[in-house]
């Protein structure tokens, strides 16, 4: 007799069809099994109590024979040593259903649908579509899934924007919150009364607001009478966005203050910094080490964050040490000027710093040698050391605390920088002497630092976030927690910080350098409707908020935005605006703002072509999906939402584009097409997601809260 066949298990979709295939599609489920749900990272199950986990992990072993494992609750697939997690739940959850109502509104929506007018003509004022207020919603309701689920489908029965971009959409859904006085009214004097502190009260006069706005006062913000080349500006701004977009170039002289940058100056105020920052590709890693490079002495650092503060006199150095590749002549000047400040404190006896030297030094230890990460340490250490003048050679060049008291004698304090990693450590994912040398230094080194009492050095590391994982192989979150205050992250107060900052190198729109750290996000955030509108039409259309929809195109499923995304939007959408001004209309939006609705939309495109080839640097993984399976899909068949299975991804491909922020999927529905793409991939991957507005709105909510989109 033969032994039973196991199941061919090559991604989570074929665990989900054999147990289908074995319970009857779940109307023959073990006893005590509630029900069994299937994800791409985890098998979830049900149970009446824990006392029936037993029948249900019977039930693994015999659908998925040796493949289960009940000491570590995984499900190994075929293929590699990928593994699908098995999580048993029991108690009031397992309960908890979904109630299909269909409700009135739908249906009232749908009709009014089948007579609305045609988009065109609500842009033009003359028609409009309906707006739909949501009152008295606890805030258990407004998170549950079932008023998401609502959400989306109001949106989906009323018509579809026809814009190419996914999170336009031309139903309006307002939301206000549960407000218990509002329950007992008797006359119309108390109505007015206890509306006043409500959040219906406030939707309402937004909406007020809106609808009140007059073609004068857009017009009035500013004046085309004037006799000048009203396509300047536009100009002035795409050149900025050009020589800002790649700070290897080392362009501008001045610095946007951000959160991280703050924390550094505040942290480490009394002492000398110990710091990872870690931040994604374009995160602004080689321009903050490129401008720290640019003030020479930390002192000039810590007066430019802290104005207000008095004077420091400059006495700590910055030396940057590891630099990029790819630098440009400018910010190599920059570097060489730093480094020659200290050199010329240490005698010019000391040797010149050549960084090709130090780079070689490097690369020709990972090819002949094998070291242990003492042995890496060490090597580290001893860099320092020559470039301060101490012969490596020497006892003391082994030691930090022997450098620390040979520097303390000639009354010295030195900040070392490093960057440019990811060129050094090309192979960091399959390299294991290059992980050991990587995790030497950025673990090793601060800690020793910081075993120093009033340490003479200081260093700061700059580090691309997915080399983290290559290296970090424990203990990963508590590291990035460490170093959290220094991480390189956009969120939407810093995103239009840094546009104001741009828009004042451009001496565009009347923005002020000066007064960036003054005004709060909503000042700033007005201040730039005189550069992209209100709204992405006039000011009373039903379009998103422009503000709002850059941030959140912008934006992918992990909440990330990078800074270099954000200049590249705004060359894009200028250069735009410069050369294909009649296509746009720039001169019937030139009287309310600079950039132009349709320019802004248009610049999404090559945004996310650019996003794209540079992820394929980043991941050779991602390249090798991209470049050579989805071109096997002409586009008519992208469309999102997808399986997985439609484009050739096997767990550990899922695994990586959801770790990019390339996919997300929403567990929240229980069919295989339910994996979705942001608009920063979308575009550039060449998915098509008209169809799939709705659920990308409330999945893009979801990630960056309700009041984005």
């Amino acid at each position: 007799m033969n032994a039973p066949k196991s199941p061919k298990l090559l991604t989570w979709l074929d665990v989900k069809r054999t147990i289908g295939h074995k319970t009857n599609y779940g109307t023959k489920l073990p006893e005590g099994v509630v029900k069994i749900r299937c994800y791409s990272d985890a098998l979830e199950i049900y149970l009446i109590s824990d006392q029936n986990r037993k029948n249900a992990e019977d039930a693994l072993r015999e659908w998925f024979k040796d493949w289960y494992q009940e000491e570590s609750s995984v499900i190994y697939f075929t293929l590699g040593d990928a593994t699908l997690s098995v999580e048993f739940f029991s108690g009031d959850e397992v309960y908890k259903t979904d109630v299909d109502v269909r409700p009135f509104w739908s249906l009232v929506l749908e009709q009014i649908a089948r007579v609305a007018p045609s988009e065109s003509t609500v842009d033009d004022e003359r028609y409009y579509d309906p707006s739909l207020i949501v009152s008295m919603l606890t805030e258990e309701l407004r998170l549950s899934p079932a008023f998401e689920y609502e959400l989306e489908r109001l949106e989906s029965v009323y018509l579809q924007s026809e814009k190419e971009s996914v999170d336009s959409t031309r139903l309006q859904i307002k939301e206000t919150f549960f407000a218990e006085e509002l329950l007992y009214i008797n006359k119309w004097d108390e109505a007015r009364s206890k509306l006043s502190s409500t959040s219906l009260m406030r939707v309402a006069r937004e909406w007020a607001e809106g609808q009140l706005v007059t073609t004068m006062s857009e017009d009035s913000r500013l004046k085309p009478t004037e006799e000048k080349d009203i396509l300047a500006e536009a100009r002035q701004l795409r050149d900025v966005c050009q020589r800002y977009e790649y700070a290897e170039e080392g362009q501008g002289e001045d610095l946007l203050v951000t959160e991280p940058l703050r924390n550094l100056a505040t942290n480490f105020r009394e002492e000398l910094p110990r710091v990872v920052s870690i931040g994604a590709k374009g995160a602004g890693k080689t321009f903050n080490y490129i401008q720290l490079s640019r003030f020479k002495y930390w002192e000039s650092f810590l007066n430019r964050i802290h104005r207000k503060d008095p004077e420091l006199e400059p006495e700590i150095y910055i030396f940057p040490l590891l630099q990029s590749g790819k630098l440009g002549d400018n910010a190599r000047r920059v570097i060489n000027e730093a480094r020659s400040e200290v050199r010329a404190t240490l005698s010019h006896s000391v040797p010149e710093f050549i960084h090709s030297e130090y780079v070689d030094r490097i690369k020709r230890v990972l090819a002949e040698e094998n070291w242990s990460e003492p042995q890496w340490t060490e090597f580290w250490i001893k860099e320092i050391a020559r470039t301060v003048g101490i012969d490596s050679n020497t006892e003391t060049a082994k030691s930090l605390g022997s450098i620390n008291r040979e520097l303390k004698h000639k009354g010295l304090r030195i900040v070392f920088l490093f960057d440019g990693l990811e060129d050094i450590f090309q192979n960091i994912a399959s390299s294991n002497q290059e992980k050991i040398a990587l995790k030497a230094l950025i673990e090793d080194l601060p800690n020793k630092l910081s075993e120093i009492r009033e340490s003479n050095l200081g260093v700061i590391i700059f580090l691309r976030r997915d080399f983290l994982r290559y290296t970090i192989t424990q203990n990963l979150r508590q590291f990035e927690n460490l170093y959290r205050s220094y991480d390189l992250s956009w969120d939407q107060d810093s995103f239009v910080r840094l546009v104001f900052w741009i828009c004042s190198e451009s001496e565009v729109i009347g923005a002020e350098k000066s007064s960036i750290d003054n005004l709060s996000r909503e000042d700033i955030t007005e201040q730039l409707q005189n550069l992209w509108g209100k709204r992405l039409g006039s000011d009373n259309a039903k379009e998103a908020y422009t503000a709002f929809w850059i941030f959140a195109a912008l934006t992918d499923f992990n909440g990330r935005l990078q800074a270099r995304d954000i200049v590249r939007f705004l060359y894009h959408a200028a250069e735009i605006t410069v050369n294909r001004a009649k296509e746009v209309q720039f001169e019937k939006w030139s009287n309310s703002r600079l950039l132009p609705p349709e320019a802004i939309r248009r610049a999404l495109k090559p945004c996310s072509e650019q996003k794209v080839e540079e992820a394929k640097e980043e991941y050779p993984s991602f390249k090798i999906w991209v470049e050579e399976i989805l071109p096997k899909y002409p586009p008519s068949e992208r469309k999102i939402p997808f399986a997985v299975e439609q484009f050739e991804m096997d767990q550990l491909t899922v695994r990586m584009l959801e770790e990019m922020g390339v996919i997300y999927e929403d567990k929240e529905k229980d069919k295989e097409r339910r994996f979705y793409m942001p608009e920063i991939f979308r575009e550039g991957l060449g998915f098509s997601g008209k169809g799939a507005r709705p659920r990308i709105v409330v999945l893009k909510r979801k990630v960056l809260g309700k009041g984005i989109l």
